[in-house]
């Protein structure tokens, strides 16, 4: 999903992603609501020309836009530093159960591509443990 009618990433990149088959680009197009209750469902997107509203059913989704983090989505349910990004735990756990940041968007994280994907690494870690222990909790309830 990119909010423009083309990249400004390094020729390099821009080459990978869009002979990635596995990739469809979405241009002009930006989120404008995630939708699901225990876990994450789909998105609602616009196309930023038209106005058309569409959904998109995804799995999971990763956000990242230019060096200003990406925390908009989560402001109101997870605890920011003065910087916008998303507070975490050495875990990479926010301050929110079940929600785990990493990556340009956390505090845990300078910006530099190693990191972010130590911090991946690390956050899907964290969720397969949680949702390990919420399965537990599900079936005891």
């Amino acid at each position: 999903i990119h909010r423009r009618d083309q990249f400004r990433a390094i020729k390099i990149l821009q080459d990978r992603v869009l002979k990635n088959p596995k990739i469809e680009v979405l241009w002009d197009t930006v989120v404008e609501e995630i939708r699901g209750q225990d876990k994450l469902e789909g998105l609602t997107v616009k196309n930023v020309k038209t106005g058309a509203l569409s959904p998109l059913e995804v799995e999971g989704l990763f956000v990242s836009i230019g060096m200003i983090p990406a925390s908009g989505l989560v402001k109101d349910i997870a605890a920011l530093n003065g910087w916008g990004e998303v507070k975490v735990d050495q875990k990479m756990a926010a301050s929110r159960p079940g929600l785990f940041a990493c990556g340009d968007v956390c505090d845990a994280c300078p910006k530099q591509v190693a990191t972010a994907a130590g911090t991946g690494v690390a956050a899907a870690l964290a969720v397969n443990d949680y949702l390990e222990g919420w399965g537990e909790l599900r079936r005891v309830v």
